[in-house]
């Protein structure tokens, strides 16, 4: 095999490693989730191809949400949040507003964040969900 195939292979797997870790995430917080109301049966995680000019145009990115009841619920899942995360967060949120116009709740859930970004996150009416909230 090639390096170019090599390289290929390496990459994919990592993709799919990436998933596994946001749904471990999310799964060990699902009585924190559940409490709140998520339905965690129904979160998926799908490559979108920005088409509303969020970004750019062509740019693919994933999003893991649900839809219910007229309203998207989003999902950013990380190991460590930081400030980061948070810009994710509001890409995919605006992202989903234009493209479907409906309102989106967002969830962060990670196992740490700085207080500063818990903070951040919830001036933004982001729902923070974490094990350790750090100074």
């Amino acid at each position: 095999m090639d390096l170019e195939n090599e390289v290929l292979k390496f990459l994919k797997d990592m993709a799919r490693k990436e998933e596994e870790l946001e749904y471990l995430v999310i799964n060990m917080f699902k009585p924190q989730l559940e409490s709140k109301g998520v339905k965690l049966g129904k979160i998926k995680r799908e490559y979108f191809v920005d088409d509303v000019d969020v970004l750019r145009i062509g740019y693919i990115f994933p999003i893991m949400y649900y839809e219910d009841d007229g309203k998207i619920y989003l999902f950013v899942s990380k190991n460590y949040a930081d400030y980061s995360s948070i810009e994710q967060m509001l890409v995919r949120e605006k992202f989903l507003k234009k493209k479907f116009g409906k309102d989106v709740s967002m969830y962060l859930v990670a196992f740490t964040i700085p207080k500063k970004y818990y903070d951040l996150a919830n001036k933004l009416g982001i729902i923070v969900i974490s094990q350790n909230v750090i100074e």
